[in-house]
């Protein structure tokens, strides 16, 4: 078996497909390592390949120009980055950029859009992962506009953690506040009460989760709705 073919299991989507309708879909496909700050591709810009990370997480920014951007989603081993160029779409939903380091299979759009076409088993899986990410969507745009901070902060805390698969990551404030769209120093008061609590330990550029029940009860119910539409749909 190949090393790409190997790999896939480490990917939450690809898991679910049999050997069969994997080959396909990964024809020319490579594993590579993404290093964090990359990015993959401008908001709107064509998507010449689709991404599955096996590890690490990528954000997925919108907004209205370079300087003006807030994360709308992130995508881990549980997903798909470049979605849209499934949907029939060339162009990419948001920005997409490295927030912890990836390795990740990378694989020619036009061949994952055409195997999907042919395999209704990869449709209808393709069809799942696109509504927990939708779902991931909307519940952040209400989560950024009804809770504070603080609870924003441990939702994005929650879910990196998730995606990351590892309690502690490279993190610094500035790059929270700039995914969040929100102040350095309303990120500032937020970790800082975490730490306090013991839900967090926080030095330097990293950050570790060391009470992850604690660290649950300062987010919003956002974080709850956003993993059960994964649960959902097996994924």
């Amino acid at each position: 078996m190949s090393p790409v073919l190997e790999s896939a299991a480490r990917n939450r989507v690809l898991k679910c497909l049999a050997h069969d309708a994997l080959k396909p879909l990964l024809d020319g496909a490579e594993v590579m390592t993404l290093q964090r700050g990359r990015r993959l591709y401008r908001q709107d810009a064509p998507v010449q390949t689709v991404y599955f990370p096996l590890t690490g997480v990528v954000s997925v920014l919108v907004g209205t120009g370079e300087d003006a951007e807030v994360e709308m989603a992130t995508v881990g081993n549980e997903g798909v980055v470049g979605i849209a160029a499934l949907l029939g779409s060339p162009r990419a939903l948001g920005k997409m950029l490295i927030q912890i380091p990836v390795e990740a299979i990378a694989a020619p759009a036009a061949t994952v859009r055409h195997a999907i076409k042919k395999d209704d088993r990869c449709s209808i899986l393709f069809d799942l992962y696109l509504y927990a990410f939708l779902r991931q969507v909307m519940q952040a745009g209400a989560c950024n506009r009804l809770h504070s901070p603080e609870e924003r902060c441990a939702r994005w805390l929650l879910m990196t953690q998730d995606r990351a698969g590892k309690d502690e990551f490279s993190l610094t404030q500035d790059f929270l506040a700039e995914m969040m769209g929100t102040r350095r120093a309303a990120v500032n008061v937020a970790l800082a009460q975490f730490r306090r609590a013991g839900a967090i330990d926080y030095v330097y550029r990293r950050i570790a989760i060391v009470d992850r029940k604690l660290l649950e009860s300062f987010s919003c119910p956002c974080y709850g709705i956003i993993r059960k539409a994964h649960d959902a749909v097996k994924l």
